[in-house]
């Protein structure tokens, strides 16, 4: 029997289209977009908060958790989509999932900005993070909801990306946090409300 691919593969595609469109279109060296980031894409789809408040762009709170920064940068964050969100949406539903990581990388956004008003910021890590949050809180609960199965891989890699991404600098290392600490939140909002639905 045929595996039925998950929401989260899907989102991974868009991801990695969105990676191709922005190679692609150009505006700049392709090589060099591919390698290392930029291109028209890029710049149309980054967040800050200027772009935001002053010129009412607030699609960008969306379409920064789909742009990337270079191909290790895409490859980095699918490995870890893959492990995260797969886990994720076994417990607690597709639509589910895809609704916590897009509202949450738009609230990590929101708040990355107010604290770097001066910065920009792109990557799927603002919503993986949030999803990270919440799979602790799931790892950890008594209930049958609570997530198994996670693989000497699965846990070596994960461990691996919360490390290297300290690595990029306290941007990267704040908008981390924030995501991981709205996931905490979303994971305990969603256990409170199963088990008042239970009692």
């Amino acid at each position: 029997m045929k595996k039925r691919k998950t929401a989260t593969f899907y989102l991974a595609i868009v991801i990695a289209l969105t990676f191709v469109v922005n190679v692609a279109m150009g505006g700049g060296n392709r090589f060099w977009i591919f390698l290392t980031g930029g291109g028209y894409v890029k710049e149309y789809g980054e967040v800050s908060l200027s772009l935001i408040t002053e010129q009412g762009q607030w699609w960008r709170l969306l379409t920064c958790g789909y742009l990337h920064m270079g191909i290790i940068h895409l490859v980095g964050n699918m490995a870890a989509l893959e492990i995260i969100g797969t886990k994720i949406e076994k417990k607690i539903g597709s639509v589910r999932m895809l609704l916590i990581y897009n509202m949450g990388t738009m609230l990590t956004a929101v708040l990355w900005c107010l604290i770097f008003p001066e910065g920009w910021s792109i990557g799927a890590s603002l919503g993986i993070f949030v999803l990270l949050g919440m799979m602790c809180v799931l790892l950890f609960a008594k209930d049958e909801k609570r997530i198994t199965g996670l693989s000497r891989y699965d846990k070596g890699y994960l461990i691996f990306y919360v490390i290297a991404g300290c690595f990029l600098g306290i941007g990267t290392i704040v908008g981390h946090l924030i995501g991981f600490v709205i996931g905490i939140l979303a994971g305990g909002l969603y256990g409170k409300i199963l088990y008042s639905r239970v009692e």
